[in-house]
């Protein structure tokens, strides 16, 4: 009995009917986050250009670091890829900072 309640069972089975997947929707330009646009979306070189030679500047796999420093504080930009894509500030005693206004010190903007 048990092998034909198996078969029986078994002519019940069905695959599940599979759910077409939606097509994903085309990635969205980079917008740089207000007061980075200076630096952000752009190329390494464009920013040394910018903002001059790096404290430091190291590569760890496909990422690169530069890091510019000032009195007030100690900026990061990371880029990954062709482009910087982000940015971290901090104090020189270790404490966040914003990157905005840490750019701002580092390299002011003209008035214009």
């Amino acid at each position: 009995m048990g092998l034909a309640l198996t078969a029986l069972l078994g002519g019940c089975a069905t695959t599940p009917a599979r759910t077409p997947i939606a097509a994903q929707p085309a990635p969205r330009p980079y917008v740089a986050p207000p007061g980075l646009e200076r630096v952000m979306g752009k190329t390494p070189a464009t920013v040394i250009a910018l903002l001059g030679s790096p404290r430091l500047d190291r590569t760890e796999g496909k990422t690169r670091q530069l890091q510019y420093s000032g009195k007030a504080c100690v900026l990061d930009l990371y880029a990954v890829g062709p482009v910087i894509t982000y940015a971290e500030a901090r104090k020189p005693t270790g404490l966040p900072n914003d990157p905005v206004t840490c750019l701002n010190l580092i390299a002011p903007t003209k008035a214009g």
